[in-house]
């Protein structure tokens, strides 16, 4: 009896740690600005180089432990902090200034303007790499590389023309009409 009690705890314990481990799969990157003159500010008054990342799951994500990199600079996304839990798909916004001291939400690294720029968000162990996007060199000045919709879609570039929108922590696509009040 107490060995069925172990293998049912055991595999319970595994269950919950793969649904754990799962559940990261969600976090995606969402929109980077690499150049950033005129648009989105940080609590410093700054105009710097950002990375949104977006909790594409039904639930709450803990991201604290994750490491986002650009490949050289691997920052850890620091432990206890209650800003590190996404609700259901929403957004949260990286500084890439080189300026961790700042806060949870500064990196220890910047992007660099002209230049392809690699992004990846890894796991709690360093290896398991979670979603990873390389920002062509020509993007330009207030441009973002975003994805044509939250969490999903093709890569653009986008410029504020037409309804190529930059969101920073906010939806990609716009709905700017009502369906139902349409109706």
């Amino acid at each position: 009896m107490k060995k069925n009690l172990l293998i049912l705890f055991i595999a319970l314990l595994g269950f919950s740690t793969a649904a754990f481990a799962q559940s990261r799969n969600g976090l995606k990157i969402n929109e980077v600005m690499v150049s950033n003159e005129t648009n989105a500010i940080d609590e410093f008054g700054e105009r710097v180089a950002w990375i949104e990342l977006f909790n594409s799951t039904h639930a709450s994500l803990e991201i604290s432990s994750v490491y986002i990199t650009n490949d050289k600079n691997k920052y850890p996304v620091p432990l206890f902090d209650v800003n590190t839990k996404i609700p259901k798909r929403q957004h949260v916004i990286f500084w890439a200034d080189g300026k961790p001291s700042r806060g949870t939400f500064h990196l220890n690294f910047t992007l660099k303007a002209g230049e392809e720029n690699w992004i990846g968000v890894y796991d709690a162990d360093g290896k398991t790499l979670i979603d990873e996007v390389t920002i062509p060199a020509n993007l330009g000045i207030d441009e973002s590389y975003a994805r044509s919709e939250d969490g999903k879609g093709e890569w653009e570039i986008r410029n504020d023309v037409g309804e190529k929108y930059i969101t920073p922590s906010s939806n990609n696509v716009i709905r700017d009409i009502n369906d139902k009040i349409e109706t």
